[in-house]
């Protein structure tokens, strides 16, 4: 399989011209919501220049039900980025050797029919890295030079022959490194997510009115975008983006191809890219199972005052949550006590027996959780929280005021008199 390579355009690029023609190009054939036409306008530039970085970004599209614009994004998508190579059913082996003979910018569609084997998890969750963006395989192949498809490294010759055929086996290396972009109906699996751009996919409204597929010709922007990374490869390779403090490392990896990108064109694509970077991945931590379930628990003993709780009363408490995005941990499960000790025991929390009172029962104190507490509840959960307990506590001292009024008015009738306003 060959895929073509772009020819890059006659004259040099404006890389803030070229960036605000893909972000209108964008909302004309699918509609995108709040800093995601950011995000893939950079990705699609990214994916010209991704062997010029250590690390390539992934975008995560997620949709909560079919007809939510996720395969027209990658239609679209497979228009403008470099090297497209399209794949809504593929096998781990397929896999990574299409990655290692065609050095595509990959477009997964229909993630959730065959995201479920381990062996594809573990290929997309070590591709973003360059040191780590490869597979070892035992291969029968004849040898020739260059290893199949892959980086040509091959060790073990000899040591085994192919049912008898005379056919040396050897080990080789193949790549998994591209940019890649997933689209699934639901939520990627966590660990998948961490390394994505991920942004939910929305259906149309009746009012949202989008051209058909037919008019979009991406030859031009393609070919601009190959001159542009031409012209810019050694600025692209060097750049140190300065990364927002609010985001995460994992976070702060991902973005750091796409803000050298917007840096280098200028205008106020640095400061657009920034503002995506951190409300995207503040939604994104909003979204994180472990953290909402860790923050639940935070709730109780920040608003009950205590430092320890049965096991029974916490179960109780997690059942009065609604939407929440931890109850996507459960799968059809109930809120039990060995449920929750599970989903606890990773990070070093375990029930004890204990005493509250004149009851004696299994259950958890407080200074346990601090540590998780401190590294794995997002901030900004926290900060809506405060914001939530402050907005309460005015709510009541305005309550409490106006009742003190009534009961002064009160006492002003029972002798005849009026009060001021």
């Amino acid at each position: 399989m060959e895929l073509k390579e772009v020819e890059p355009w006659p004259e040099p690029v404006d890389g803030k011209a070229l960036l605000d023609e893909i972000a209108a190009t964008l909302p004309r054939f699918v509609v995108l919501g709040k800093w995601v036409i950011e995000a893939v306008c950079l990705w699609v530039v990214h994916s010209y220049a991704f062997e010029l970085r250590d690390v390539t970004t992934y975008l995560g599209i997620e949709s909560p039900q079919p007809r939510c614009g996720k395969s027209t994004l990658l239609d679209v998508l497979e228009r403008l980025v470099n090297r497209a190579l399209r794949a809504a059913n593929i096998s781990p082996s397929a896999f990574f050797r299409a990655i290692a003979e065609t050095d595509p910018t990959l477009l997964i569609d229909e993630g959730d029919t065959f995201l479920h084997t381990d062996e594809l998890k573990g290929i997309l969750n070590s591709g973003y890295q360059r040191g780590g963006a490869y597979v070892m395989r035992v291969s029968n192949e004849a040898i020739s030079s260059g290893a199949a498809g892959g980086e040509g490294e091959a060790s073990g010759q000899g040591a085994g022959t192919n049912g008898g055929a005379g056919v040396p086996s050897r080990l080789v290396r193949y790549s998994c490194w591209c940019p890649k972009a997933i689209a699934r109906i639901g939520r990627l699996p966590q660990t998948l997510a961490d390394r994505c751009i991920v942004f939910v996919m929305q259906r149309k409204l009746p009012s949202e009115r989008c051209e058909r597929l037919k008019n979009l010709n991406g030859e031009t922007l393609r070919r601009k975008c190959a001159r542009f990374v031409l012209d810019n490869a050694e600025a692209i390779r060097r750049a140190q983006p300065k990364v927002p403090e609010e985001l995460n490392d994992r976070a702060a990896d991902i973005w750091e191809p796409l803000l050298a990108v917007a840096d280098l064109a200028g205008g106020d694509w640095p400061e657009r890219a920034r503002r995506a970077a951190v409300g995207l991945s503040a939604r994104a931590q909003e979204a994180d199972p472990m953290g909402s379930f860790l923050m639940d628990i935070f709730e109780y003993f920040v608003r009950s005052g205590k430092d320890r709780i049965f096991t029974r009363v916490l179960t109780e408490w997690l059942k009065l949550s609604e939407d929440r995005p931890w109850m996507a941990l459960m799968k059809g499960k109930a809120v039990t006590g060995r449920w929750v000790a599970q989903q606890l025991q990773g990070y070093g929390i375990r029930p004890k027996t204990m005493r509250i009172g004149e009851e004696r029962a299994k259950g958890y104190e407080k200074q346990d959780f601090l540590e998780a507490f401190r590294r794995y509840i997002p901030k900004s959960e926290v900060e809506a929280f405060k914001a939530g307990i402050r907005e309460q506590a005015e709510a009541n001292t305005e309550i409490s005021h106006e009742g003190n009024q009534g009961n002064e008015e009160d006492d002003g009738a029972s002798d005849g008199t009026e009060k001021r306003p």
